[in-house]
């Protein structure tokens, strides 16, 4: 990314907060849009509370686990399907119905099932799951023909194939999924967990601020979420980078 597409990112960010301050006056309602320096003042308050970055951590941890736990069942998946066409029209329908039922009704039964402290997770995973496993089949099916039959010249496929040849093809859509499911997962997460209300959870305490009604505590803590999202990104994307050189070195 070079300086200009930064600008324009810049300008951007510069522009949805002159939308928000004019909105937040026009409205003239803290309890429907509060003002940005409500929110400011929020979240000082939240983050000079030490149980906020607990709440934070377990989170961040529960999601990480949730994406790469669907990840590798994702990853599995794709491979299955890519290499039986019989397979992959097997498992077609179970990936429509995931992508097609409305995630209340899935937070719902799983809350039946399995109570309020899995579920959310659960649910979290049932969604990015066919994100994940489109995506890494679709990035399968791209790869050039021509290459797969040198490499079946040299091996049948197993392990050392997977890791060499395919999994760095691969890499960088494996590195835009992960940032695409992180920030979806988030979202679902904490929708999970302000209906599941499971204890110590982001989507427990927005439910409390709700029922209190502090619009600038919800808004603050929307803030924060959508900064986590952007530091996993860029972590994301360093670690790419980090990986690729070591391959060229290597």
């Amino acid at each position: 990314m070079n300086n200009n597409n930064y600008k324009y990112i810049l300008l951007s960010v510069l522009f949805i907060i002159l939308l928000w301050a004019v909105s937040s006056l026009i409205i003239d309602n803290s309890l429907v849009l509060p003002g940005i320096s409500e929110v400011i003042l929020s979240l000082k308050e939240i983050l000079s509370t030490s149980t906020t970055y607990l709440i934070i951590l377990l989170t961040i941890v529960r999601l990480i686990l949730v994406v790469l736990v669907s990840l590798v069942i994702a990853f599995i998946l794709a491979i299955l399907s890519y290499l039986s066409d019989k397979f992959e029209s097997f498992i077609k329908p179970l990936f429509v119905i995931l992508k097609t039922i409305p995630v209340i009704a899935i937070i719902v039964l799983l809350l039946i099932t399995f109570g309020s402290k899995t579920s959310p997770y659960i649910m979290t995973s049932l969604v990015v799951l066919p994100i994940m496993y489109e995506g890494l089949l679709t990035s399968l099916k791209n790869i050039n023909k021509e290459l797969i039959d040198d490499v079946k010249t040299l091996s049948n496929t197993n392990w050392m194939v997977l890791k060499d040849f395919y999994f760095p093809i691969i890499l960088n859509f494996i590195m835009m999924t992960l940032v695409q499911s992180f920030g979806i997962g988030l979202k679902v997460m904490v929708m999970g967990e302000f209906i599941a209300q499971p204890n110590r959870s982001i989507g427990y305490i927005l439910q409390l601020e709700r029922s209190n009604l502090n619009s600038s505590a919800i808004l603050a803590w929307s803030v924060i979420l959508i900064i986590l999202v952007l530091l996993f990104e860029i972590l994301v994307l360093k670690l790419s980078e980090r990986f690729k050189k070591t391959k060229s070195s290597s």
